[in-house]
């Protein structure tokens, strides 16, 4: 099975799920804080690859070091017309006006679970990769017709290409994202946390089979805060 931004989306969605099903605001709070630890690691790789390369920690950085590229499956399905750089001088900003992460939350009913997800990732990404970066997003696609993220004091004329050796598949995002939800559900919940990850794993399992589920729980041993 090919692993893209929908299986992803399938993990932290069905975390979302279950977490407000069953603790209701404590379980968001959870919920908030996997989602942001998460996001903070994938950060925190991405400086620790600029430091060793001797690369500044600023927005071009930022870009050029991000980690996943979009599925060919998902931007043939918007023609590769989902986001447009908007540059300015200081301030730049980023519009999307299709996303995977969108469309799967969607599907499952959950856009309230979309728009909390968003309102902390991005942030936290850049927060674990330079706190000193002011980035925000003014506005989600699950709430208007496009998200608007901001970069303040970016100024850059357009984004950076990615680096292609620091590249992950999203196997190993869907693993990443996977074991840090579940960390944090088992500290805080105990045995509950850990009965609640095992029926995230179930759900997965049986949306996208159990090889794929198996390939997740493979990366157990992975230390995620380091590339």
């Amino acid at each position: 099975m090919e692993y893209t931004e929908r299986q992803h989306a399938f993990i932290s969605a069905t975390f979302y799920k279950k977490l407000k099903e069953g603790y209701g605001e404590k379980g968001l709070a959870v919920f908030v804080l996997a989602t942001q630890r998460y996001a903070e690691q994938r950060g925190s790789r991405m400086a620790q690859k600029a430091i060793m390369l001797g690369m500044p920690l600023n927005f071009e950085s930022y870009f050029a070091l991000g980690e996943w590229n979009y599925s060919e499956s998902f931007l043939k399905s918007v023609n590769g017309k989902n986001s447009k750089y908007i540059s300015g001088s200081p301030d730049s900003c980023i519009n999307v006006f299709a996303c995977a992460w969108h469309e799967q939350y969607k599907a499952m009913g959950l856009i309230d679970g979309a728009i909390l997800y968003c309102r902390h990732l991005d942030m936290a990404i850049v927060r674990g990769f330079n706190p000193y970066l002011k980035f925000r997003v003014k506005q989600t696609l699950h709430e208007t017709d496009k998200c608007v993220q901001e970069l303040k004091d970016a100024n850059l004329e357009s984004i950076p290409k990615k680096l292609k050796e620091w590249i992950k598949p999203f196997e190993y995002h869907c693993a990443h994202i996977y074991h840090t939800y579940s960390e944090i559900a088992k500290s805080v919940l105990k045995t509950n946390g850990e009965e609640l990850s095992a029926s995230v794993l179930e759900d997965f399992a049986k949306e996208y089979g159990k090889e794929s589920a198996e390939r997740l729980i493979s990366y157990k041993d992975t230390n995620f805060n380091v590339f």
